[in-house]
Formats: C-alpha cells, structure tokens, sequence
C-alpha cells in the first residue's frame, strides 16, 4: 500500500482538490497552509513528498547542476522514506492488519519492526481491542497505564507517574497464549485428568466488569471443547477475587443455569435459583461438543453445541449452537472482577480445552434485553446441617 501510494502520489496529490470559498485549492496546497498544517500535516506531507521528493535536512550540501548559473543550484531532493511517514499515514494504514500480516511487516525490516511495537503502536492498538475487558491472573488489563489512571482518578492523588516503556507485541503475545490457560494445579489450556471429587480449574483471565458494563458495547466470549467427559462438568464465572461467596453456573447436559450464594461454610448452607432456557439432552452421559458464555452490557448468556460419539451404529453427529440468551445481570455479583472456571463433579480421564477468548459468540445475540424476569427463576436452596438432621 505504501509503495503505491508514493508511485500515484504525483497524480493523486494534483487531481484531488477541495472547494474552500470560491476558489479550489489542490489538497497539497491547502495542506501547506499555515492555517491548516495541523488539520492536514500527514496527509500533506505524503502528497508533497510524492509529488517534489523530500527536501534534504538543512545544512546539507547542494549538488551542482550542470548549466545552472552560480547561486542558483537546486537542492537535490531525496527520495521519501518510511521513516518520514512514521507520524500518521504508516500508522493508520497498518492498524488495519491482524496479527500474521502484522508478524510479517515486522519481518520488512528494524524499522517497521520498532514502529509496530512502540506506544500507539498497531500491536498497541490490536492489544485494546481483542483484550477489552479481560485481565490476566497476576498481572492487569492489556494497558496497564489505563488502570493507572483510573486508580489515580479515584483516588485523586494528582499527577500520574509516567508509565515505563511497553514492548507491545511482547505484551500482545503473552495475553494471547495465556488467556486461554487454567491456573494451577492444571497446566496449559488442555485438561486431560481429575484427580479430585468436586474440582474447580480456575481460569488464567479474570472478566473486568467495569469495563463490560452495560455502558458499553464491547463483549468478551470464552469457548471450552469437551472431548471427553466421563462424569460431569458444567461452566460457571464466580465473584471470589473480591471476597464474595456467589456464582452462577451453566450445566451444558441439562441445559439449566443455577445461581448460588454461599450463606454458611460450616455446616455448609447454600442459597440458590435456577432456570432451565434449555432442554436436557444427554441422560445418562456426561456431555460431549462445546460450551461457552459470553458477557456484554453487565449480562451473561451461555452456549453449548452437542456432539454425539460415533459408534458401530451409527456415524458422529455434530449438533448446531445453542443459546440461553441473556439469563442474568450482575446484581449478584462483589467487585469488578469475575473468574470463568470448570466444576467438575467426579474424577476421571477428562479431555478438555480452551479453543475460544474473543469477542463474538458464535452466533449473533437476538437482543440485548433480559430474556427471562427474576420470577421465573426456582428456589435451589440446600442445607448440610438439615441434611445430617434428617440422616439421623
């Protein structure tokens, strides 16, 4: 793109002119303009250096030109660089790339390479954008100057304390792999073994609420792919970082979603809702395909897609993408902070993964409304010191 904008940029910077008053100045012109250098100073010096070629730095010596009388040699223009475009056209045209294309132009050369990942960089901007929202376990957002600020304004300490230098796609290439990682004692993005009744793999990211609120339209979708479940497990996002005691979980076999509080540890006394958006589908067996949620607007909605083992019988059939929509706010929820985790009921020889930490579902949100009232949900309340009194 660059190449052939500096080869059409003599034609392009003549033929394109703009009405101001009665007269038609070229944009070249216009861009040069005292009045206007701040409006149009990238753009214009792209047009100008295409068309004249770039001026040398002051001081440089003229080459002499043959038939020129003395005092009238032109100074040689060069040819124009990229490093000249570095303040607006380089930028805004590389901020349209992904991440491969992105790999690649850093392969061009030391200097693309340290121009995408500088400040306001693409891989800066890449970053903002498929991490919205999403917090990494020990560490914070994708730009940490942003929580800075934020905790600066808060607290209204003053000035902010200027923010060390950021290798962006460093940064860029670490959120990527580990947004998808389950913290210890699991290691990577694959589980393959429970080794303990009633286990929670707690995901590496955390889903910043403030930032996902109903004030904004940015979304966040986590997908895991079950291959093999040889008991239970269900999807659920829980409020623990802040010290709070409550969750809500996504059972994908039975297709219920259950709320719950925990009101006592000992003897454990829990309180709880539930609702049932989508019908059972797999008596008898633990639940095979994929299942996920998403969360956007300060409400969550959960997905599944059922796939059925091949067997002698028959083939392996692949179901289509389920939704419960939106079933809950957040009004259940302490802090800003929410962590995607995997319940499992039994141990076993699991096979899980995290295919999916992006920011579309799989299939387009019909509203963004509530599709269920408080009153449709069912009391799940569940006592062990009741429990034990009737054991007896």
């Amino acid at each position: 793109a660059l190449k052939f904008m500096c080869d059409t940029g003599t034609a392009f910077a003549g033929a394109m002119s703009i009405d101001f008053g009665a007269q038609g100045l070229p944009l070249q012109q216009l861009a040069s303009a005292d009045g206007y250098k701040g409006a149009f100073n990238a753009i214009g010096r792209l047009f100008h250096a295409c068309s004249t070629g770039w001026p040398g730095p002051e001081g440089a010596p003229e080459l002499a030109c043959e038939g020129a009388a003395p005092g009238m040699q032109p100074a040689t223009p060069r040819k124009l660089e990229l490093a000249d475009l570095s303040d607006g056209p380089y930028f805004n045209i590389v901020e349209l790339l992904g991440a491969e294309d992105l790999n690649h132009c850093d392969m061009a050369c030391r200097l693309t390479r340290d121009l995408n990942r500088s400040n306001g960089g693409p891989w800066w901007a890449l970053g903002k954008r498929d991490f919205v929202g999403l917090e990494l376990d020990g560490d914070t957002i994708f730009d940490p100057s942003e929580e800075v600020a934020a905790v600066a304004a808060r607290a209204a300490h003053g000035p902010l304390r200027k923010m060390v230098r950021v290798d962006w796609k460093s940064r860029y290439t670490r959120f990527h792999h580990e947004v998808k990682m389950f913290r210890t004692p699991f290691v990577g993005s694959e589980i393959t073994a429970v080794q303990q009744a009633d286990e929670i793999a707690y995901c590496r990211h955390k889903l910043r609420t403030d930032l996902l609120s109903a004030d904004t339209p940015a979304g966040i979708y986590l997908e895991v792919q079950v291959h093999a479940n040889p008991d239970n497990v269900s999807l659920a996002v829980v409020d623990f970082e802040a010290g709070g005691c409550s969750s809500v979980t996504f059972s994908p076999d039975t297709g219920a979603v259950i709320r719950e509080r925990k009101v006592r540890e000992a003897p454990r006394k829990v309180e709880g809702t539930y609702i049932q958006p989508l019908s059972t589908i797999t008596t008898g067996q633990g639940f095979e395909g994929s299942m996920g949620l998403y969360l956007q607007g300060g409400k969550l909605a959960f997905f599944r897609k059922h796939v059925e083992r091949a067997t002698e019988d028959k083939p392996e059939v692949v179901g289509h993408w389920e939704s419960t929509g939106f079933v809950t706010d957040l009004s259940w929820a302490e802090g800003a902070r929410l962590t995607p985790c995997l319940a499992f009921r039994d141990i076993g020889d699991y096979h899980l993964c995290t295919t999916r930490v992006d920011t579309e579902p799989p299939v387009k949100m019909l509203s963004n409304k509530l599709d269920f009232e408080d009153s449709v949900w069912r009391s799940l309340d569940w006592d062990a010191g009741e429990q034990d009194d009737m054991d007896m």
